[in-house]
């Protein structure tokens, strides 16, 4: 942020962008194109740079969910805490963490993943926590601030009783914003709500990952000053009409946009940082999200939900190649040599013109890092156990798998059957 003098700011706000959840449409975003530990350290990196234009004894405080990771991403269930290595980092370069506000967000959909009936429903072990909150992290940079407040504009930013009370409570309730244009906005509500408990009028806000410029809107309507920085030109075209620049107010309020030049090595702005994150368990995704969206809004072109594919090519008995391009392979089912291309034939012959759904079971992908699955038409046909019904394939019973047991059956049946 070189267009920023040091401690210069009065308030940071800002919730970064989701890591491989949402696709911002920019080369140059952090998250979706970047492992675990390369997204992490970019934070970091602004994280950083934010400490040096905050003033003395002013806040940061950062929106992050813990964020859903799906089995089939990433080849295991589990809940990725990105917040406590904001926490970590942002203690080590010198601020105080102040401790966390928790949004139970009052919303049917869970932007950072999850559902209520997620896992083993209805019976234990591997129920599946709803994530429908986040956490909004306070942190203070010490030392006092650069200039005083006088006693006018104390009185002009005061909070209300009520205000306070409700404020300054440790959880929020209230709704996401409607996504429209952006697809990962928060509600003026929130970042209303930080401005006025740690800002006063005329002073500066700043929001580096401005989006569609939410943190602005506020800090206007509230005779604050703000700064936001966007990588996204789509999304500055969506801040001014959200701001509405062209329309004079009674404030006179000015907008001015500038286009900051940035010439690093990021590698070694790495290495210059006082913590490094490394991420000894390598977490990355192993299939584009784009191709398995089970609902999410990916990007500003995915629908709300795609739940069927079709066929672009069957390899093997073994194998499918779907209509984005992923390849699939079929649980349970090895080739049999003997069938002379049966197989084949038969998996053409009914999936052509079909719509098909996958199905996972717990282990999600073989041991060169293809995902696996039970196919079915969309007439819910399961094409798996039909190959095994009709002696196109054999049960691979190397594999532990829901239908191991019926598969065999099935075999057997078929043999029994004089085939």
């Amino acid at each position: 942020m070189n267009l920023i003098p040091d401690k210069s700011v009065h308030l940071a706000i800002t919730s970064p962008p989701y890591w491989q959840l949402k696709d911002y449409g920019s080369e140059e975003q952090i998250g979706y194109h970047e492992d675990y530990e390369t997204y992490i350290n970019n934070l970091n990196l602004v994280w950083k740079e934010c400490y040096r234009v905050l003033d003395n004894g002013c806040r940061m405080c950062i929106n992050i969910g813990d964020q859903f990771a799906r089995a089939v991403y990433y080849g295991r269930y589990k809940v990725i805490p990105i917040r406590t290595e904001i926490i970590k980092f942002c203690e080590s370069i010198g601020f105080d963490y102040m401790g966390a506000i928790i949004w139970q967000k009052q919303t049917t959909t869970n932007t950072t993943g999850g559902a209520s009936l997620m896992g083993s429903f209805p019976t234990p072990r591997n129920g599946i926590i709803s994530i429908d909150y986040e956490f909004i992290l306070i942190f203070k940079k010490l030392g006092t601030p650069t200039n005083k407040i006088n006693k006018e504009i104390k009185e002009q930013s005061k909070l209300t009783t009520e205000e306070w009370k409700e404020y300054f409570n440790g959880h929020w309730n209230f709704s996401g914003a409607r996504q429209d244009g952006h697809i990962a906005m928060f509600p003026e509500e929130l970042p209303r709500r930080l401005i006025k408990m740690f800002a006063f009028k005329g002073e500066t806000v700043l929001d580096p990952f401005m989006g569609s410029g939410t943190t602005s809107l506020a800090a206007r309507n509230l005779e604050r000053n703000s700064i936001g920085y966007e990588i996204n030109p789509e999304f500055i075209e969506i801040a001014k009409q959200k701001l509405n620049i062209h329309q004079k107010d009674l404030s006179g309020t000015t907008y001015e946009f500038l286009k900051d030049s940035i010439d690093m090595d990021i590698q070694k702005e790495f290495e210059n940082l006082p913590y490094r994150f490394v991420d000894f368990q390598n977490l990355d995704k192993k299939v584009d999200p784009k191709k398995l969206q089970f609902g999410s809004k990916i990007d500003k072109n995915s629908g709300q939900r795609e739940e069927y594919f079709s066929v672009k090519e069957i390899i093997s008995p073994e194998l499918i190649k779907l209509n984005n391009n992923l390849i699939v392979r079929l649980i349970g089912v090895k080739e049999n040599k003997k069938s002379n291309g049966s197989a084949k034939q038969f998996l053409y012959d009914k999936t052509k013109g079909q719509k098909v759904y996958l199905k996972f079971d717990n282990q999600k992908y073989d041991d060169q890092n293809i995902l696996m699955c039970y196919l079915y038409l969309k007439n819910k046909t399961f094409l798996n156990a039909h190959l095994i019904k009709e002696g196109l394939a054999e049960p691979d019973l190397s594999l532990n798998f829901k239908y191991k047991e019926k598969f065999s059956k099935l075999k057997t049946e078929w043999q029994k059957n004089g085939f």
